[in-house]
Order: C-alpha cells, then sequence, then structure tokens
C-alpha cells in the first residue's frame, strides 16, 4: 500500500486571522465520532507531544446524519488525541496531495494546509504558543516546508502527471521566490527539503515491462536549477527522508526496497532489499531506520521494524503500522495504527532503540 496519491486561482499575498468561515466544516459539539483517519504526525522538537492532521467521520445527534471534516489536533507524547486546533472542521481535501504538517525547531511554530469554506486550498501559519491561526497563503496546495520554515514549496495547479508548476515563498516576508519552476513528469505529491536551500522531487521516466513506474529524483535549488539527478530513485511522502547530521537521502527504488546517497561522497549503499517498504523514516544521524513492510506474504498485517543502517540488524517494533515516525532523539517512534480492520486508525508510541 502506497501512502498517499501522487487551485485554480492565483495566490493572495495577504494574511488575515482565521475565522469559522474561513474553515468551514461542521462543529463536533452536536455529533459523535465513529471513525477517524490519521493522515500526518509532526513530533515537538522536545519531545512533549505532537500535531496530527486528522479526518473524523461523526454522526451529528441532530438529525443522525453523516459529517466528515479534516482539523489539525494536539496529540499527547503517549499518543492520546486531544484538542483540535482550527476554529472548526475543514471540508474534506480530495486534491491527491499529500497532508503535510511542518513543526519550527524552536516548536514555536507549524505550517499546515487545509481547504477553505470555498473549496480552496489554504495554507496556514500555527502560533502553538498563543493558539492565533493565521491564514497565510491563498489558493495553492503545500508541497513541502524547509527545515528552518524559511521557505515553503506550493503550487496552485490540481495534481497532474504531466508537468507542475512549482512556487517558493519566503514565509518571513510571504513572497514568492521567482522564477516559478516548471517540472516536467513529477510523479509525487510533495516536495523533500533537503537544507535551507534545495529540495528534491520524483520524475516519473517510464513504465517497466511489469508495469512499474521507473524514476528519478531531482535535486532543486532555489534559484531553479537541477544540482543533483539521482536514478533509480523516489522520494514518497513518508517514504523517503533525509538525515541531516550524515547528508544521506534515503530514498525508495522501484522495487520497493531502500537505498541511501550520501549527497557529498556521492557514495550509494543499499538498505533494505529483501523487503516491500511502506513507509519510513530515517534519525538525524542516519544510523536507525523504522519502516513498515506491505509484503504480500505479511497478509495485511503491516508489521513495522527498527533498522541498523551500518549492519542491517532487524527488531519489530509493531504490525498494522502504515506510517511510523521518529522522535527528534530517536528514542520512541510514533505510528499510524490501524483498528477496526483499517476502518479507523489511532496513534500507538513506543520506544525504540538502535538493533544491536
Amino acid at each position: 500500500m502506497r501512502n498517499y496519491l501522487s487551485g485554480f486561482l492565483a495566490p493572495l499575498l495577504f494574511a488575515a486571522i482565521v475565522s469559522p468561515a474561513l474553515l468551514a466544516g461542521c462543529s463536533n459539539t452536536t455529533a459523535t465520532s465513529v471513525s477517524q483517519q490519521v493522515f500526518e504526525i509532526a513530533w515537538l522538537p522536545d519531545e512533549s507531544g505532537m500535531l496530527a492532521y486528522i479526518d473524523k467521520v461523526s454522526i451529528s445527534s441532530l438529525d443522525n446524519s453523516q459529517i466528515e471534516g479534516q482539523n489539525l489536533y494536539h496529540v499527547g507524547s503517549d499518543g492520546s488525541i486531544g484538542n483540535s486546533m482550527n476554529p472548526a472542521d475543514a471540508p474534506v481535501n480530495r486534491s491527491g496531495y499529500a497532508p503535510i504538517v511542518s513543526v519550527s525547531p524552536d516548536g514555536h511554530t507549524a505550517i499546515a494546509s487545509f481547504i477553505n469554506g470555498m473549496g480552496m486550498p489554504d495554507i496556514y501559519r500555527y502560533d502553538l504558543s498563543g493558539g492565533n491561526v493565521t491564514d497565510i497563503i491563498q489558493s495553492s496546495y503545500l508541497l513541502g516546508v524547509s527545515r528552518d520554515m524559511h521557505y515553503a514549496a506550493t503550487t496552485t495547479l490540481a495534481a497532474n502527471p504531466d508537468y507542475r508548476l512549482i512556487e517558493l515563498y519566503d514565509l518571513n516576508s510571504l513572497q514568492p521566490l521567482l522564477p516559478k519552476q516548471t517540472i516536467t513528469g513529477p510523479a509525487s505529491n510533495r516536495v523533500l527539503w533537503i537544507d535551507g536551500t534545495h529540495y528534491a522531487i520524483t520524475i516519473q521516466d517510464s513504465v517497466g515491462s511489469d508495469n512499474t513506474p521507473r524514476s528519478h529524483v531531482a535535486i532543486y535549488n532555489t534559484a531553479g536549477d537541477i544540482t543533483q539527478v539521482i536514478p533509480n530513485a523516489d522520494v514518497p511522502f513518508h517514504a523517503s527522508a533525509y538525515a541531516s547530521k550524515s547528508g544521506d537521502l534515503f530514498v525508495r527504488t522501484y522495487t520497493d526496497g531502500i537505498d541511501k546517497i550520501n549527497l557529498t561522497t556521492f557514495v550509494r549503499t543499499s538498505v533494505i532489499t529483501d523487503d516491500s517498504v511502506n513507509s519510513m523514516d530515517v534519525s538525524s544521524d542516519g544510523t536507525l531506520l523504522v519502516y513498515s513492510s506491505d509484503a504480500l506474504n505479511n497478509n495485511g498485517s503491516f508489521p513495522a521494524y527498527a533498522v541498523n543502517v551500518a549492519n542491517g540488524h532487524k527488531a519489530n517494533i509493531g504490525t498494522s503500522v502504515t506510517t511510523p515516525i521518529l522522535s527528534p532523539r530517536a528514542d520512541k517512534v510514533a505510528f499510524i495504527h490501524q483498528i477496526s480492520g483499517g476502518s479507523s486508525q489511532d496513534i500507538q508510541v513506543t520506544s525504540v532503540s538502535l538493533p544491536n
């Protein structure tokens, strides 16, 4: 199972404090939740908790009708889901773009995107201490945010297999950078930021005789130049990662394995070759990898493993796992956990260490 499938108006350059009309979904005060899908988890830097992008289905106590809406939620360090952050639930995002949530290194700010009450995608800034929610970029889909929260990659175009027009925003000034970058053949619904000035995106090459897509990864700088091309590589949402301390980019291959490429030495090493990787994450020093498997012989049980990148040793860390996310200190892993046969999901947290 792959995580997430890979705008029609120009962005308006004003910021407004969000009112319920902008995120005009239904309130949960008169409804009972019956199921939920967790789309994204982001740890706070001090590991005191997380944020989660969640879709909830509820039954109205007024007329028994079904209500579905999406919101950003506070989550405890144990995986318990707390209060929502938006004033009202947002309409369902059916754009095909990944529901990205980014938290600043100081833990004071978060960035996420939701569909507003008029059916358009907007990008919001969250003040995690004061609670304010500000609509900072209108009518744009969020593709990724740099680690230092300086830049956001956005697009006004709906997901399209032929090309994507990417616009970078300076999040300090809320001004777009020029030129916009027209990328042909994108096979990814997000960009993976490498550092403050480079990001990676998957480009489809062809389809093999086994009907498996072949793709490469192109690394762009903020000026729009391609600085590196990596063949037989894919940087999909939650199935790739960049280890900032070691300089290693972890990519998925067309056989659903994982390779790492050191972006300084260009040495490429196979990490997972004997399994089918559904989703993964890696520690900032590149030594610990966690992943969930969707290999056919697992019969849909989605086991998850911790892997010592240096020697390949593994340890099982759970089952029914679709997305494992390592904590900043890489001593815990939170994961999206399937319940009720996959019809609903919750968040679980377990300790993790480097397998010997």
